[in-house]
């Protein structure tokens, strides 16, 4: 059994570990060194991600979470039972979560440290594994909440040059894409089925005989959206999420009541690899792990350690029913197998 006190040091460890996107490097080496100190097979893949399988009884999980974080740097420190450090939130917290349970569990689990999630995700849409019956992603959900939805992301790149005239007499590039954000931005709204955004990158500037613009938007898009013809996208990810009464939900459900809470179903305006890797598997997906989504980037991110010690407690116990989902199916099949053979 380990104990609270090791999952507690390898989170602060992990966490101390600076890893930004593109700098993941050390914090896989860490990652796959840990798990083979406790007998796992582990290995780095041809992208960077951090891959252990355990081969074990039911239907094969796949738990990815992701190794990078967005850049600055938190001294990391624990007070009152609280780890302070980027990435503790989102999603060395989850991830730790996913290590032990993978530890605990006897189950087929396969696991994915990923890389470049902060980016555009070369680690989820470069995954060569076994397709897994569920999919698991580590995101902080709150220990007792589970995410069944995530909004897309669409990254698309507006440019505009204006032949020069003096300012009084027209209009020039810059203005003419302050024009097209605003057009834009008339159709936003709020909530899960509306489409939301901000601009990423702009610049205005001279050249000979030109006005020139550059404008760089990401796009929150509902279920469902299409991007407009005609624009230079550079990349899109759809909107993702999983019927309420698929069976990996309501194994969370039940998990978290049975750790004595009450279940919190989650749609999200975020994005995150669920929405790659759900429909790239075609199997359901959700995201789980500890941690107030409200800190995630932020300069004071941290986490509960209580918090975290529940939430392996709880996906041990999800994957656990799901393991005995999927024996009690294999065995019934088994069944009806035998008993077509006598009836023969």
């Amino acid at each position: 059994m380990i104990s609270s006190e090791e999952k507690v040091e390898f989170l602060r460890k992990l966490v101390e570990i600076y890893s930004p996107t593109g700098r993941e490097e050390e914090a896989v080496k860490f990652i796959v060194e840990s798990f083979e100190s406790f007998g796992v097979d582990a290995y780095v893949d041809e992208v960077g991600n951090a891959i252990a399988v355990r081969e074990g009884k039911g239907p094969r999980i796949l738990l990815a979470g992701h190794v990078d974080t967005v850049p600055g740097v938190i001294p990391v420190r624990i007070e009152d039972g609280v780890l302070w450090g980027r990435g503790s939130v989102d999603a060395k917290g989850p991830l730790a979560t996913f290590f032990f349970a993978t530890l605990e569990s006897n189950a087929n689990i396969i696991f994915a440290g990923l890389v470049d999630e902060e980016g555009f995700s070369k680690g989820a849409k470069n995954l060569d594994v076994p397709r897994p019956d569920y999919i698991i992603i580590g995101e902080p959900s709150g220990v007792d909440g589970v995410t069944i939805g995530y909004k897309g992301s669409l990254t698309a790149k507006f440019v505009e040059s204006v032949e020069k005239v003096h300012g009084s007499l027209g209009v020039d590039a810059a203005e003419r894409l302050i024009n097209r954000w605003l057009e834009i931005k008339s159709f936003f709204g709020e909530g899960f089925n509306a489409l939301s955004g901000r601009i990423v990158e702009f610049h205005a500037y001279e050249r000979d005989f030109d006005f020139y613009g550059e404008m760089v938007i990401n796009l929150r898009t509902p279920p469902g959206y299409n991007p407009p013809k005609g624009w230079n996208i550079l990349d899109f990810v759809p909107a993702y999420q999983v019927d309420r009464m698929s069976p990996l939900v309501r194994a969370f459900v039940r998990g978290i009541r049975r750790n004595g809470m009450r279940p919190r179903l989650k749609k999200k305006t975020g994005t995150a690899d669920m929405n790659i890797l759900g429909p790239r598997f075609g199997v359901d997906a959700v995201a789980y792990g500890p941690g107030d989504s409200r800190l995630d980037h932020a300069p004071h991110e941290r986490i509960s350690l209580s918090e975290y010690l529940l939430a392996i407690e709880v996906l041990v116990d999800v994957i656990e029913e799901l393991k005995g989902a999927g024996e009690r199916a294999a065995e019934e099949s088994g069944e009806m197998e035998a008993g077509k053979a006598l009836s023969g």
